[in-house]
């Protein structure tokens, strides 16, 4: 991990979770906040742990942590079935699938994110809104990719730049590649595709059974430095 303050903050937490597991050093287990590091650690050979922001609620307040990769692509421990007790605890509910809607939203994602592996998705958002969804299309770019460059227009679609709430209020549907939109958009009750398998809502039949695991991929800072948040993950590091 780097010297960013939030980084630093995970690394010392997670130090101190460890050490309450009695979890020493190992060459072979590194642990990284975010995938660029971590592929290149992965690739040589060493078992590595991810942590990056979480999925559901205040992304901010929330820590993913899962095994050699990145999303959709990690593996995660092993949780219990708690009836949905932790996802409800995060003050969060579902909301009941709509059915109807005035538009399909395409979202956007931060070019040069590590979730797309190197891939420009503006020929897969032309592609997106050519297709024959029979409702008008809007684009909502992410609000931090003009920080990567010029935002460029998608071809058949209205842009669309207002707040996500927003945005999902008339959507009929969103379409993602791997966005975190599309996790919103389910908590939400609005339809949701993705396309690639590193997307959270990858392979999701049963949204409640879904909605209630993913609270288990995410922890808080305090429950990372008890060690709490780390119970499942000592037994890989002790082997």
């Amino acid at each position: 991990m780097n010297h960013a303050g939030h980084q630093q903050a995970h690394a010392q937490a997670l130090r101190a979770g460890l050490a309450r597991h009695g979890v020493k050093r190992d060459p072979h287990f590194v642990a990284v906040w975010g995938w660029r590091t971590g592929a290149a650690y992965r690739a040589a050979g060493r078992e590595v742990l991810v942590l990056e922001r979480g999925y559901l609620g205040d992304r901010f307040a929330w820590t993913s942590i899962g095994w050699n990769g990145l999303n959709g692509r990690a593996t995660f421990p092993e949780h219990p079935d708690d009836g949905g007790a932790r996802f409800r605890s995060m003050g969060l509910a579902l909301s009941p699938m709509r059915a109807g809607g005035d538009y399909v939203l395409i979202a956007g994602q931060v070019p040069g994110d590590a979730a797309l592996g190197g891939r420009n998705l503006q020929g897969w958002y032309e592609a997106q809104a050519a297709r024959d969804w029979g409702l008008p299309v809007k684009f909502r770019p992410h609000p931090l990719a003009h920080k990567r460059g010029p935002v460029r227009p998608v071809g058949g679609a209205a842009m669309d730049r207002s707040p996500l709430p927003e945005a999902l209020r008339g959507a009929a549907r969103v379409i993602t590649f791997n966005s975190n939109t599309g996790v919103d958009a389910l908590v939400a009750g609005v339809p949701a595709t993705c396309d690639d398998a590193g997307s959270m809502i990858h392979g999701v039949t049963d949204r409640e059974t879904w909605a209630h695991a993913l609270a288990w991929k995410q922890w808080r800072l305090d429950e990372i430095r008890s060690g709490v948040a780390l119970e499942a993950v000592v037994g890989r590091l002790r082997g």
